[in-house]
This record gives structure tokens, C-alpha cells and sequence, in this order.
């Protein structure tokens, strides 16, 4: 079996976060065309990460990649606490990942010695008790579906990013969850939030950054499951700035606000919530030399406050 390599653009490096090292895997999606299917049904208006690697992955090609992963790896995964699945879409979608692929990648990850959690994205209608449960199992660990939330907002979500995320789907995402612990399983779900994406100004994008938290917090403690929450900068991507062109990305400025803001919201209501800003583009930002002046800038500060989990980090990190 050929070891297959991951586009340059698709490659994480191990960063930390609240749980300890952490490391993101991307495979190829298995669906026609290597796409998302929402993204090619011209949804998600704000990103292009749906468009795959250009071409549809078979079995044996996720397979190769795990290899792949395996050797590039090898000196850090013993260390490894928080993995995170990744394949341009959905992992619960049996079009998009074969289950014998995810079950063998999470039979692998149980091998890990340090690992904690598995995190696995997701859209929510294949966030299924039998997907949920069959993944728990494979893996031996606690595991969170990632759920694209984005928004709390119906109308910045569904009409202007067009997730078609409805507040029903959402709920019983969080409720299927809930019904698995309440089996006896070790589960939660990581909830993403869009910063500054379009339909916010820079004075409404805390806001709405704050009341997505909320909104996913009280979700998850209607189900019984802890959440936490990936924050997510907003740049402009092929897609984003074709359909928003007016809505630049977000500054460094409003990052600041918000991670100021949830900290406390989190400090405050949910200490128990995990906070992490990633800054993984996948090669997508249409502004590279901005992207790389801003993580000039405060790449050293974001890094500090995933690990420590707190806002007081970003101004020592900053100097």
C-alpha cells in the first residue's frame, strides 16, 4: 500500500491546547468528486475547505494516509492527548469516510498512551447515536463531535453563510449526544464560532460571539454533555470574498476583544469549557502575507492562551 501524503497546505503541526498536546489529521473525502456534499451544493458561502483535494479518495488511499501519518509523526504521537479528524467534510458520513477507514484510524488512535480525547468533524444530521457510539467504541476514549455552528445568529448562519443549520437539527445533535453519555459513554461536543465573519461589524462581532457561546452552552447543558468551543478568525477565502466582497477579515484588534470576553463568559458560567483559537487555514486565506504578518504578531500570544486557558496570557505573551 502507497503512503499518501497530504498537501503541504493540509498538514498541522502539533500545537497545545487545554488537554495537552494536540494534533490534527486531515484525510481525502470519499464522496463524488472529493467534495463536501454541502459544499457542492454551493452551501457554506464562507469557506472553501468543502472543495477536498481534488479528486475522490477510495479506502485504500486513507489507509496509505494513515500510514503516512503514522511515520511523519512517530516522534510526537506518545505524546499526543487531543486528536482531531479531519477529511474536508463530514467523518460520521459514510459517503464521505469509509467506516472501516474511521474505525481504523480510531483503532490505531486507541493505541496512543497519552491520548484523552478524539474530536471528530462533523455536520449534525450524521451525528447519530449508532455513529457516536460505534466511534466510542473504537477508539476507547472520550470523543466530541465538532459541529460548524458558526452562528448563533439563524440569519448570519443559514441565510448569509447558508450552513441551512436549523435550530431543530442543532438541538437534536446536542440531544443524541446526551443520550449516548447517558449510556455510559464518555462524549461532548466541540462547538466552532466564526469571529468577525459576515453579517457582524466590529462592534456587533463580540456579540455574537458571545451569544453563540451561550447559545451552545445552554445546548449542552440541556443534553448533560460538556462543550467546547473552537473560535475561528474570519478570512477571506475564494468563496467568502466572491459572495462577501465588501466584508474584510477579522483584525487582530476584535480577536483580542473576544477571547477577552469569552474567557470571562467562560470563567464566569462554564469552567469546565475548553477555549481554542485555531488559526489553520488549509492554504485557503485569499491575504497569505497578512496572515503571516498576524501570526508574526500574535501567533506566540494565541499559542500561550490555548494552553493556559486564560486572557492574562495574551498580554504577557504580547510584552
Amino acid at each position: 500500500m502507497l503512503m499518501i501524503q497530504p498537501p503541504a497546505t493540509s498538514l498541522f503541526e502539533p500545537v497545545w491546547d487545554r488537554y495537552g498536546l494536540r494534533l490534527a489529521l486531515v484525510f481525502g473525502n470519499q464522496a463524488a468528486g472529493g467534495l463536501c456534499p454541502y459544499y457542492a451544493a454551493s452551501r457554506c458561502h464562507h469557506c472553501d475547505i468543502g472543495a477536498g483535494e481534488g479528486r475522490a479518495f477510495q479506502n485504500e488511499d486513507n489507509l496509505g494516509r494513515l500510514e503516512w501519518f503514522q511515520a511523519r509523526y512517530a516522534a510526537v504521537l506518545p505524546e499526543v492527548a487531543h486528536l482531531v479528524l479531519y477529511n474536508s467534510g463530514s467523518t460520521l458520513n459514510p459517503r464521505e469516510l469509509a467506516p472501516e477507514v474511521l474505525e481504523a484510524a480510531l483503532g490505531w488512535a486507541r493505541g496512543l498512551p497519552k491520548l484523552t480525547l478524539v474530536s471528530l468533524d462533523s455536520r449534525e444530521a450524521f451525528i447519530t447515536p449508532e455513529a457516536v457510539e460505534s466511534a466510542c467504541r473504537a477508539c476507547g476514549r472520550e470523543l466530541h463531535p465538532i459541529l460548524g455552528l458558526e452562528s448563533a445568529d439563524d440569519h448570519v448562519r443559514n441565510e448569509l453563510l447558508a450552513k441551512k443549520m436549523s435550530p431543530e437539527g442543532i438541538r437534536r445533535a446536542f440531544r443524541t449526544v446526551g443520550g449516548v453519555a447517558v449510556r455510559g459513554w464518555r462524549v461532548g461536543v466541540d462547538v466552532n464560532v466564526v469571529i468577525g465573519g459576515p453579517g457582524t461589524s466590529f462592534r456587533s462581532a463580540v456579540q455574537d460571539a458571545v451569544a453563540t457561546a451561550r447559545y451552545a452552552l445552554e445546548l449542552g447543558r440541556e443534553a448533560g454533555v460538556r462543550v467546547d468551543l473552537n473560535l475561528h478568525p474570519y478570512y477571506p477565502s475564494r468563496r467568502g470574498r466572491d459572495r462577501f466582497p465588501e466584508h474584510g477579515r477579522c483584525p487582530l484588534s476584535l480577536v483580542f476583544r473576544v477571547l477577552e470576553a469569552l474567557d470571562a463568559l467562560r470563567k464566569g458560567e462554564a469552567p469546565d469549557t475548553g477555549l481554542f483559537l485555531g488559526w489553520q487555514d488549509e492554504g485557503h486565506d485569499q491575504d497569505q502575507d497578512t496572515r503571516s504578518l498576524e501570526l508574526s504578531i500574535a501567533g506566540r500570544a494565541f499559542s500561550a492562551f490555548n494552553r493556559t486557558q486564560d486572557a492574562l496570557a495574551l498580554q504577557v505573551a504580547l510584552g
